[in-house]
């Protein structure tokens, strides 16, 4: 399987979100979209879809601990060549 972030990503992104039981809106001003999803105490916010998918996944998996620690952030920057 190949999957890149596109266009045709959006539609099942906002299905997985509303699977998990996550409400999705979006605002569109001046054209820009701000999309956000909801469920219980968690307000995710982003670009797209895509984006708000990202961001349930990583507070699924890592919780209210999301953030990187400093050790963290070096060691993956490092890897990266980022640092």
């Amino acid at each position: 399987m190949k999957l890149a972030a596109a266009g045709n990503v959006a539609v099942p992104a906002i299905l997985l979100l509303e699977e998990r039981g996550y409400v999705v809106t979006v605002t569109r001003s001046a054209g820009v979209e701000l999309w956000m999803a909801t469920r219980g105490d968690a307000e995710l916010v982003g670009g797209s879809p895509l984006d708000l998918l990202a961001l349930a996944s990583l507070a699924e998996a890592r919780g209210a601990s999301w953030p990187a620690t400093d050790e963290e952030i070096e060691a993956t920057l490092a890897r990266f060549g980022m640092a």
